[in-house]
């Protein structure tokens, strides 16, 4: 089938909202080449379950391409029309499984020395369509905190190497009640958080303060909570299922991928509806997309805050590291076996880097140049603060408590 034959019942089988939004945009979708059309519907289809800035993010290329006069698209879609696509292409369920298509059409790319076009092709996209649609700013500056080092005696290594050259060094910073002033201030900045008119809504102010821990959480109003430790028996049965996948001998890694693709909350425990289902989709893909995260608390942590700022892009974010299990053979950590011990120092190092890669990552991210981020050895008297006005690349050893940090970095 080609985009041009698309009906109304095509889409029968998507969730509602999906299915609402695809026949509203039908006439545009029938205007769209083979090569891109599928690119669309993945992410289409899953609309009932995307946060509100991803709903954002597709949004725009419709927004686009209805801004276009039809000589307009039809000239900036011509590359994707002119690609020479295999006839058993189109002769895939492409508007169901549009993840399935995408993996052949990748196939056939390579295999007809394609890809390089079509990856030009998709950069010019891109970039006309956020061009087009500037990012929405945040309705207030974004703040990260990173808590990192819990259970660590001491740093085998010198902290914030990374960062340091960004920010300022603390070096007399007063632990008392640290991780409650923190979790205090990232709860508060969620209870008064200025709403705008895009915002509004209680399902979108809902994503945009978040609170991850790789322990378990302490219960904060108004914050958007995950957590290793809250997802113990998803994890298990997740884990359960890879290992029974494996012992049946006719399943490779390919058709593992597929499995967990197909993963859906009820299968591994949870289940709920609205903003709930969102929120446990999320957490479905935290465990069957990132490599380890079932099993090292360090490694779901850096993942989930990743995939946060990537999907979600809050304006708040409090991340909390917690000692990750010592290595156990392969056979075992997949097994779901009790760990032997933790690894505090271990995962300090851990740790220390994920709080480098989630700045750079909330770095991308509009309204960048307002960006406030800290990062604080968890018990410890160091911390690294960023923000306007702060100085880079200096260090201070000027007695400070925790709330006095929150307010230098808050500037």
């Amino acid at each position: 089938m080609q985009p041009a034959e698309l009906k109304d019942a095509s889409f029968a089988k998507y969730p509602p909202q999906a299915r609402a939004l695809a026949t509203k945009e039908l006439a545009l979708l029938r205007e769209l080449p083979l090569a891109l059309a599928p690119i669309l519907l993945r992410e289409l289809i899953s609309y009932d379950w995307k946060m509100p800035a991803e709903r954002r993010e597709l949004m725009k290329q419709f927004t686009y391409l209805l801004a276009l006069t039809p000589a307009e698209r039809t000239s900036a879609l011509a590359g994707f029309r002119d690609l020479k696509l295999n006839s058993d292409l189109a002769a895939m369920d492409w508007v169901n499984d549009p993840a399935g298509f995408l993996e052949k059409l990748t196939a056939s790319l390579w295999s007809t020395h394609q890809m390089d076009h079509f990856r030009s092709l998709a950069d010019a996209y891109s970039s006309a369509v956020n061009s087009s649609v500037p990012d929405q700013e945040p309705a207030q500056p974004r703040l990260g905190i990173v808590i990192i080092g819990a259970g660590a005696k001491q740093a085998e290594r010198p902290l914030f190497q990374k960062l340091k050259p960004f920010g300022v060094r603390l070096t007399a910073v007063r632990p008392e009640d640290g991780v409650a002033i923190l979790l205090a201030e990232a709860a508060q900045r969620a209870a008064s958080s200025p709403l705008t008119a895009s915002t509004a809504a209680d399902f979108d102010a809902s994503f945009r303060h978040w609170y991850i821990d790789g322990g378990a959480c302490v219960a904060m109003p108004h914050l958007t909570q995950v957590s290793y430790a809250q997802l113990e028996q998803p994890r298990a049965q997740l884990l359960g299922r890879i290992q029974r996948a494996i012992s049946s001998g006719g399943m490779g890694p390919e058709q593992l991928r597929t499995l967990l693709a197909r993963m859906k909350p009820a299968d591994i425990g949870l289940g709920a509806a609205g903003a709930d289902d969102v929120l446990n989709r999320f957490q479905v893909t935290l465990l069957t997309e990132g490599a380890g995260t079932q099993i090292f608390a360090t490694t779901f942590v850096q993942w989930a805050a990743r995939e946060c700022v990537r999907r979600a892009h809050p304006e708040t974010l409090l991340v909390r590291y917690a000692p990750r299990q010592q290595a156990q053979t392969m056979n075992m950590m997949l097994s779901g076996a009790s760990p032997t011990g933790t690894d505090p120092e271990g995962s300090l190092v851990d740790a220390d880097m994920g709080a480098y890669y989630t700045w750079i990552n909330m770095r991308r991210l509009s309204g960048a140049d307002q960006l406030r981020f800290l990062v604080w050895f968890e018990g410890h008297r160091e911390a690294l603060a960023i923000g306007p006005g702060l100085p880079r690349g200096t260090a201070s050893d000027s007695p400070l408590t925790m709330q006095q940090v929150v307010d230098l970095v808050r500037g």
